[in-house]
């Protein structure tokens, strides 16, 4: 069959049981409310998609899926004819519009969408321009960037921890235009052994962002983290001062990666969900030669906090 041409990451959902105390933490992570009902806390960023965060009401928090957006009812059609998917279903979640449900070879949910409604983008200042040695941009303009909620513009990629990850990546590759970037490998002989895959849109020479998803070998199964993009460098720092003002919990940052470069900054949600604020991420296209990473974890960064070695699971 043809595959399924992926527009962006929708949003991911989780479980918990307190939606308060959820809302007040994605708020001080730089979320707005979009929509709240008895059972469901939807959150958006500026952009003008309806939420990119999705909570659930229920007494164990756990993760609970992935969802992507397309183009047009085509190619949502297209989702359905995956063996095993739903039929195309009306969404009843504030939003609406038509999703089609699927389950990995390892056993997460997958929601392809179209059709949700759009809010009205929210206002953000410029990008701050920087005056490096080798190249000024910034004349007559000044930096004023206090510590504050950052605002997320949107989600970026999330990560699967699952037990089989040949079986993940094939199954994304048979059936959506995905294409590997990197690679994360375990030292083999005479090959590197693959332990995680990082996915981007596969749009030819077109520039698209490093990763969408990566799928990740573990002895855990659940989402690993969700990301959510951020203007500028000023805008991770100024959030992670707010976040630990506020006394919510860091994980790892600030730093850069070595995979993709962007930069990061890594905190725990109320229920222990890795949630992060990134930037300035690798642009590639088909003349990208993918890297086979094999290192210590430390080396996945080049600069800033590394992350706990329970990062690495």
């Amino acid at each position: 069959m043809e595959r399924v041409r992926l527009k962006w990451v929708a949003y991911t959902a989780y479980q918990a049981p307190d939606l308060d105390v959820m809302e007040q933490f994605l708020v001080d992570f730089g979320m707005m409310r979009s929509a709240r009902t008895e059972t469901g806390l939807f959150m958006r960023g500026t952009g003008d998609a309806h939420h990119i965060h999705v909570t659930r009401l229920g007494a164990e928090p756990k993760f609970l899926g992935g969802a992507f957006t397309v183009e047009s009812r085509e190619e949502l059609e297209k989702a359905a004819g995956i063996p095993g998917a739903s039929a195309v279903e009306p969404i009843l979640d504030p939003g609406g519009g038509f999703r089609v449900t699927l389950t990995t070879p390892n056993g997460h949910s997958i929601w392809i969408e179209h059709g949700a409604a759009k809010v009205a983008a929210q206002p953000i200042r410029r990008s701050y321009r920087m005056n490096f040695a080798s190249e000024h941009l910034r004349f007559n303009g000044t930096v004023r960037q206090r510590a504050e909620a950052t605002p997320v513009l949107r989600i970026g990629h999330f990560v699967l921890w699952v037990k089989d990850a040949v079986a993940e990546v094939d199954w994304f590759r048979k059936y959506f235009r995905l294409v590997p970037s990197d690679y994360i490998c375990a030292p083999g002989d005479p090959d590197p052994i693959i332990k995680g895959t990082f996915l981007r849109y596969d749009e030819g020479k077109e520039y698209v962002e490093h990763h969408c998803i990566l799928v990740n070998e573990s002895k855990n199964f659940g989402c690993h983290h969700s990301s959510y993009e951020v203007l500028d460098l000023d805008a991770v720092i100024a959030g992670h001062e707010h976040l630990a003002a506020k006394g919510w919990k860091l994980d790892a940052g600030y730093g850069r990666h070595y995979l993709g470069s962007l930069i990061y900054d890594y905190w725990l949600d109320p229920f222990g969900n890795r949630i992060e604020h990134y930037t300035d991420t690798d642009l590639v296209n088909d003349d990208y030669e993918p890297v086979y990473f094999v290192g210590q974890a430390h080396e996945t960064t080049q600069w800033g906090m590394a992350p706990p070695p329970s990062f690495f699971d």
